[in-house]
């Protein structure tokens, strides 16, 4: 007896995109308002792609995190926001956690290479392709989380200024006032340093070792430089010789 085999060939959906050294590290997304939509997802079937959208406005950060307005899904999915790539998306530098199909508001997401000075940024809505609950983005891996799409068929991305103000890289300042430099002060390597003087006679800002001089400052006049060596370093008035003070620079 002849006995008969019937084959059933399932084709396979692969889903690929291009963003380019995406980072799977985790983020965090605090203060965020969720209003799902309801479920149009099909039981085995790929996750919806679009419509999604991005509200993303311009802001004031201290460069280590950034809020987006609004970001609507149409499935679970992340916000990953890029950097600057010259007035485009460029390189991943954070993304939110697993954002729910619907829309959500207020979303912050804390950056794993903060802005040290104002810069465009573009968040990006991606979708959870894989299902696995984790942002991930390595082509040619089957595990990639697509960038959505709008209902124009365009990737929901938008981008604006983050405006840096405060943190660990914003200017710090020594003040002349009362002949006097204040207290000790701590900066990074690199990072801005302005002398100002409020006297009214002239002062000068000037290492022991040569290192640096700023030259006479009138009053309400400044100096602005930064240190590229670590070390503390003592300094004086060459017109006031008994106004001393010390810096020390680190990293």
């Amino acid at each position: 007896m002849l006995k008969r085999v019937i084959v059933l060939l399932i084709p396979a959906v692969l889903l690929a995109a291009a963003c380019g050294g995406e980072d799977a590290a985790t983020t965090t997304t605090a203060a965020a308002t969720t209003t799902a939509a309801p479920s149009t997802t099909v039981a085995g079937a790929p996750p919806a792609m679009a419509p999604a959208e991005v509200v993303f406005e311009a802001q004031s950060s201290d460069g280590s995190s950034i809020v987006v307005a609004s970001v609507t899904l149409p499935s679970p999915g992340f916000v990953a926001v890029h950097g600057d790539g010259g007035g485009s998306p460029g390189p991943v530098i954070g993304h939110s956690g697993l954002l729910p199909e619907g829309t959500s508001t207020d979303v912050e997401i804390t950056l794993d290479q903060p802005l040290d000075a104002t810069a465009l940024v573009f968040p990006m809505a991606h979708i959870d392709v894989d299902g696995n609950g984790e942002y991930g983005f390595f082509p040619p891996d089957d595990t990639v989380d697509g960038p959505a799409k709008t209902a124009d068929g365009a990737v929901a991305v938008v981008g604006a200024e983050v405006t840096v103000e405060g943190g660990a890289n914003a200017a710090a300042e020594i003040l002349i006032s009362g002949f006097s430099f204040g207290e000790p002060i701590t900066v990074s390597v690199g990072q801005t340093l302005v002398i100002h003087n409020e006297d009214a006679v002239g002062h000068t800002w000037t290492s022991d070792d040569g290192l640096f001089d700023s030259g006479t400052l009138g009053l309400d006049e400044e100096y602005t430089t930064s240190l590229d060596e670590s070390g503390e370093f003592a300094f004086f008035c060459r017109i006031h010789p008994s106004m001393v003070g010390s810096i020390t620079v680190t990293g």
